[in-house]
């Protein structure tokens, strides 16, 4: 019996470590453009600063009427303030819109801030 409840522990000890880790910006920005990819704009959303409602809904509408996807991505490089609390991550991507269906490329620098421990896209 003992042996179960220090096993128990330290499996809890183990998984309240793992759940510590830290993101990056640019596994923020990763998530993002995941999350386009697979067409959840809520979710993409979700990895922004933006609060407000009203605006919410002007990004998601902007999305579905554009018709957007993402169809290949690549983090170029990250940068972090010294004092942690900002972060540009660069990032090249190719999609489709309703203007084109043959992928457009571009790079774009991101900025993050970092809300309640969190990274979040700024812009």
């Amino acid at each position: 019996m003992k042996k179960l409840v220090v096993v128990l522990c330290a499996l809890v000890a183990v998984l309240g470590m793992a759940s510590c880790k830290s993101s990056s910006p640019s596994d923020t920005v990763t998530a993002y453009f995941k999350a386009l990819q697979a067409g959840d704009y809520e979710k993409a959303l979700s990895y922004t600063d933006i609060s407000d409602q009203e605006e919410i809904q002007k990004q998601l509408e902007k999305f579905k009427t554009f018709d957007i996807k993402v169809v290949d991505f690549e983090i170029l490089s990250e940068k972090i303030s010294d004092d942690g609390k900002n972060a540009v991550v660069e990032v090249k991507s190719s999609q489709t819109s309703s203007f084109s269906s043959k992928p457009e490329e571009n790079t774009k620098e991101l900025k993050l801030v970092k809300v309640d421990g969190k990274w979040k896209i700024h812009d």
